[in-house]
């Protein structure tokens, strides 16, 4: 074990020792995470419990439950999959994490794999961004944060709780099960978490769009102790088992499935040594995906992750608190992509064949490095994070915040599970398979201020940098549910941005607010894929599947936009009704000139909720319109509306209730393509579908 792993598990592990040594404590002040709605304030972070997101959410995934948020969309193209992408920024530009560490998933690597998580088995999501996300590392759309119960420092409450849920989908056929209960103690408690999702094709226009069914299933369970009154500890455990089908442009069927475990403890303390709010996790996951294509296994990533993370506040004086976070994450990936032989891993044969040949062969011939074998090498990275965020109070006022984020890695790469003819060739690319050690290094300023009752401003500067992944640095070849061949550069160089945020929140009155949030965000290395295009301006096809080419690219831009978000609260007689608008534009601009890909369209959303009695409704309706800042090749998608109507009955006895609703999505019958998905043109938008469901509580 290394030095500065001893350190990192002594560092976190302190925290222990109240365990053995109870302290004697004078009166403890906890601040708890509260959740907050983002309409209502500006912050650099924003809490929201799912049950509330739930409600406005048009389906099932992290994206369906966020869009409904200024700023966010989904990369979705059916029930299984949504990825929220955040004020222009996609993949690995935005951070999606459970409590502090990063997903073990590989969602950011390509818009076709699903988050690996369903939202359900969270109790809240919040979003941080400027110097309040640099705690988890430099992302330029922020970091999505998913609370589950190991990360709330409390039980539950004393006694047995439970809910349950079931929904059906007129259009796919069937839908979901949901099961949430507790029973705990004055010092122990036990919680289970279960959501089972099941969807068949869905339509568009009437027509079913083939492979667009999913089956999605995941368990948590977490097992808690109140060893006394300053410590608190969480054991967890996480199963998800997810399959999906892909509706890309093939006549076989392409799926993935998606398996994934996690472990781990969370020791929350709440005072020691001066260090306020500790939280400790160990976390041990293992995330494994299969890609097939008429039922043929051509495709496996396996990824191992351990993390272990601690973070704490502390006072620097009367009016300057600090947060300081360290994690140290080690991940391994091994990967297969061969035709019908990846249903396990396997090393790629070594005989007397020269390595590398035929890539070798392709690249004289084409000037292009083509491999038909296993598209990247496995790999394995060890980094060390180090986020701070300092916070000073000048009165009621000023807030200004200082935040750091410090990255440190080592990517070691192994090439044997590569097949031998298809290896990189040192005449190509000499150092390609050698190990590298590289850091980064962000901060971010944010100043808060209120400037009177009515109005109140948030502003931030933020420099950021970003270490390419190892995807980004070494795919090259076929990626099967896409059907592109995807062409990674081993000389990309760090991602580096300005980003610049400003938010102007003015209370007309305590019924009527209004919101404007501005970004400009300039990147000096933009990593991004671009369609390959020849001398002529033609895109270029593969020689094995004649499929596009996508190249990784790193160049300069900048991505730039607004939102608007008007909020009105009136109370008539027994009536609440609450109205919201939203308008978001965003564009994205090359240096060397043209759009960067996949720029989410100008949209709008209306709302109007009313609440009456028993009785809480809602009608929506989001305009989006055709994409027009378009990259070179890209294609083009019409505009769209969606119309949504939801309404429940919650009926209440004593500690119990039964919620019966009601939900219709996209009843216009519009069809719509979602322009931010690499599958827009094969895989629009569901149709019309009306979901029914109850839920018990008790």
């Amino acid at each position: 074990m290394t030095t500065t792993k001893r350190s990192l598990i002594t560092l976190s592990l302190t925290a222990t020792l109240a365990l053995a040594n109870p302290i004697e404590l004078g009166t403890v002040n906890v601040v708890e995470n509260q959740v907050s709605n983002s309409n209502e304030d500006v912050a650099y972070s924003t809490t929201n419990s799912v049950e509330e997101l739930a409600k406005n959410s048009l389906g099932e995934t992290l994206g369906d439950y966020l869009s409904s948020e200024l700023g966010v969309d989904s990369a979705t193209y059916g029930a299984a999959v949504g990825r929220p992408t955040v004020r222009g920024m996609e993949g690995y530009r935005v951070g999606i994490a459970q409590g502090g560490i990063m997903l073990n998933d590989l969602s950011a690597m390509s818009q076709d794999h699903a988050v690996g998580l369903n939202a359900k088995v969270v109790e809240r999501i919040e979003l941080a961004k400027g110097p309040a996300s640099l705690l988890y590392g430099s992302y330029s759309g922020g970091v999505i944060r998913t609370l589950g119960e190991e990360h709330i420092a409390k039980l539950p409450k004393e006694g047995a709780s439970l809910d349950l849920s079931l929904s059906t989908n007129s259009d796919t056929g069937k839908g979901t099960k949901h099961f949430k209960g507790s029973y705990a103690t004055k010092a122990l408690a036990l919680y289970l978490n279960y959501f089972n999702h099941e969807a068949d094709n869905y339509s568009s226009d009437g027509i079913e769009v083939p492979a667009s069914d999913t089956s999605s299933e995941q368990l948590h369970g977490v097992l808690e102790w109140q060893i006394n009154p300053n410590v608190l500890l969480k054991f967890y455990g996480d199963r998800m088992d997810k399959e999906y089908g892909i509706p890309n442009r093939t006549t076989e069927r392409t799926d993935i499935l998606m398996e994934q475990e996690r472990y781990g403890l969370v020791l929350h303390t709440k005072n020691l040594w001066g260090f306020k709010n500790i939280i400790t996790e160990i976390q041990q996951s293992d995330y494994r995906h299969y890609e097939r294509e008429d039922g043929r296994y051509d495709g496996l990533f396996d990824q191992v992750q351990l993390s272990l993370s601690t973070k704490f506040d502390f006072n620097l004086g009367e009016n300057t608190q600090a947060k300081f976070r360290l994690e140290w994450i080690e991940n391994e990936l091994k990967v297969c992509h061969e035709h019908g032989a990846c249903e396990k891993l396997s090393l790629g044969a070594r005989t007397n064949a020269i390595n590398g040949l035929s890539l070798l062969n392709y690249y004289n011939a084409t000037g292009i490095a083509y491999s038909h074998g296993h598209p990247m090498p496995d790999t394995k990275e060890q980094k060390l994070l180090l986020g701070a965020n300092l916070k000073h109070y000048y009165g009621d006022s000023d807030e200004f915040s200082l935040a750091t984020n410090a990255v440190l890695r080592k990517l070691t790469i192994d090439s044997s599970n590569m097949q031998e003819t298809w290896l990189m060739h040192p005449s190509v690319d000499s150092d390609y398979y050698d190990e590298e050690s590289k850091s980064a290094l962000s901060f971010s300023l944010g100043w808060w201020h209120e400037w009177s009752d009515a109005l109140t401003t948030q502003l931030s500067i933020s420099y950021l940098e970003r270490l390419p992944s190892s995807q980004e640095l070494l795919w090259n070849g076929f990626h099967h549910a896409t059907e592109s061949y995807i062409l990674g550069n081993r000389d990309l160089d760090k991602e580096q941005s300005i980003n610049l945020d400003l938010d102007i929140l003015y209370k007309h009155n305590d019924a009527f607010s209004s919101k404007l949030s501005l970004y400009y965000y300039d990147f000096k290395n933009y990593i991004y894929q671009s369609p390959k295009v020849d001398a002529s301006g033609t895109p270029m096809l593969d020689p094995f599947h004649l499929s596009p080419i996508w190249e990784m690219r790193g160049v300069g831009a900048a991505i730039y936009g607004l939102g608007i978000e008007e909020s009105y609260k009136t109370q008539i007689g027994e009536h609440q009704l609450n109205f919201l608008a939203q308008l978001n534009v965003l564009k994205g601009e090359l240096d060397e000139g043209g759009y960067i890909p996949r720029m989410a369209p100008y949209n709008a959303t209306f709302s109007l909720e009313h609440k009456v009695g028993n009785w809480n409704n809602l009608i929506s309706y989001k305009w989006v319109d055709e994409s027009r800042n378009e990259a070179v090749n890209e294609s083009h998608t019409e505009g769209y509306q969606l119309l949504n109507l939801s309404s429940s009955y919650t009926y209440k006895l004593n500690k119990r209730s039964v919620e019966f609703w009601l939900k219709g999505t996209n009843l216009t019958d519009d069809i719509a393509k979602n322009h931010i998905s690499f599958l827009k043109d094969s895989a629009p938008l569901q149709g019309r579908a009306v979901t029914f469901g109850v839920k018990y509580q008790y």
